[in-house]
């Protein structure tokens, strides 16, 4: 009976073992809906990202990862300012999706124009802004 226990646990733990999660399920979005092209610098390689469209970067193993923007300024525009991420770090942890979201506007009149970049984040995670805020 001892023998018969042992092999049910083994089995058991068999089973157990081979339905875990052995893939990595972490991704960043980057999307924007701004005016212009942004260009963002994440994990070694740099995506350009045209208005209206996303880039997702898949399998990103647990870590804490940077990423950058640059931006391409409208015609006519004297000035350009950013707000929120558009610079920071992203903390990947099991099964965790961020989405960095672009959008921009122009503010000013004649001659004097401001383009505002702004992007904001979002995930299913807990995620360190460029602010040190959660």
């Amino acid at each position: 009976m001892n023998m018969r226990r042992s092999l049910i646990v083994i089995v058991g733990v068999f089973f157990f073992v081979s339905g875990c999660k052995t893939t990595v399920t972490n991704s960043v979005t980057f999307k924007s809906i701004a005016i212009g092209n942004m260009y963002v610098n994440f994990m070694g390689e740099t995506f350009t990202i045209v208005p209206n469209s996303s880039k997702t970067v898949r399998n990103i193993p647990k870590g804490t990862y940077t990423y950058s923007t640059s931006y391409d300024i409208p015609a006519g525009v004297t000035t350009a300012s950013t707000s929120g991420a558009v610079n920071g770090s992203v903390i990947m942890n099991a099964d965790t999706r961020i989405t960095v979201l672009y959008t921009s506007s122009i503010q000013g009149v004649g001659t004097t124009l401001n383009y505002l970049v702004n992007a904001s984040i979002s995930s299913n995670d807990k995620v360190e802004t460029p602010t040190g805020g959660l």
